[in-house]
């Protein structure tokens, strides 16, 4: 796989949180992972799927061997909210997956996943990778999320900033709305910080973004350039200029454990 989108939103009660799952779940199997699905309901494509979800109430574990044969069983039991939950398409790698997760324990955010295999072609094609950002942006457009991302090649739940800064997720999370995350090809801000920035259409004007999308819900996705393969050191520093008065402050020190991480070697509170 080489494409990863993460998205955290806030707190939300075990209803609410689970219709959000579902609509999670039913969004990327209808859109980015559509593909899979259709091979998977045709056994000659070699591409199956297994589901797991760990219920909130810490039932035992439910596992689903086949997608298209369990789909109603797998939207009852999201919208439980369960705490973990992941379908994966695989034939001989894993070749897509989806999941949500719940932390209770750290503030009850909720996290939503998808991987993907785009393959070079795709990664340079704009179609295929407006797609991603319209899928993103639709998703995420009602949940006032608190951080969203779109990477080539990164599939850490550590951002490139929590990486080089080792501020983890347990620190960066309930700070989220005072400090950005972090950036990538697609970076979604929430309102609060977009506001610092002076709003979508300072953004829209700065010359470091390709798209500016503002999210009805609150907040604004960023879209560096047009492509994933676009994506250049250059343009990645064009973002962080850009947002650097958002960024938590600290000197980089690349982690040797998430060497996949890109980011620009300056502490933002010198552009501040």
């Amino acid at each position: 796989m080489d494409v990863y989108l993460e998205a955290t939103i806030a707190p939300l009660d075990p209803a609410e949180r689970g219709k959000v799952v579902v609509g999670w779940f039913e969004a990327t199997l209808s859109g980015p992972l559509a593909d899979l699905v259709w091979q998977e309901e045709r056994a000659e494509t070699g591409v199956y799927t297994r589901t797991s979800v760990w219920p909130s109430e810490g039932r035992q574990r439910i596992h689903m061997p086949h997608l298209g044969r369990n789909r109603h069983r797998l939207n009852t039991e999201l919208a439980k909210s369960p705490e973990w939950a992941i379908t994966e398409f695989y034939g001989e790698d894993v070749l897509g997956r989806v999941q949500c997760s719940y932390f209770a324990a750290e503030g009850e955010w909720s996290q939503f996943v998808v991987a993907l295999e785009a393959g070079a072609s795709r990664l340079a094609d704009s179609a295929y990778c407006t797609s991603l950002v319209d899928f993103l942006a639709q998703a995420l457009d009602d949940l006032d999320p608190i951080f969203a991302r779109i990477e080539y090649d990164v599939f850490s739940d550590w951002s490139n900033i929590e990486a080089v800064l080792n501020r983890g997720p347990d620190e960066s999370l309930p700070e989220g709305r005072e400090f950005l995350r972090g950036y990538a090809w697609v970076t979604v801000c929430p309102e609060e910080l977009a506001e610092r920035l002076g709003g979508s259409a300072a953004l829209s004007v700065c010359g470091a973004f390709h798209q500016v999308v503002p999210l009805r819900a609150g907040g604004v996705l960023l879209q560096a350039t047009e492509t994933l393969a676009g994506y250049t050191d250059e343009a990645m520093e064009r973002v962080f200029r850009a947002i650097a008065p958002v960024l938590p402050e600290g000197e980089p020190c690349p982690d040797p454990a998430h060497p996949e991480h890109r980011f620009v070697p300056l502490d933002a509170a010198q552009l501040r």
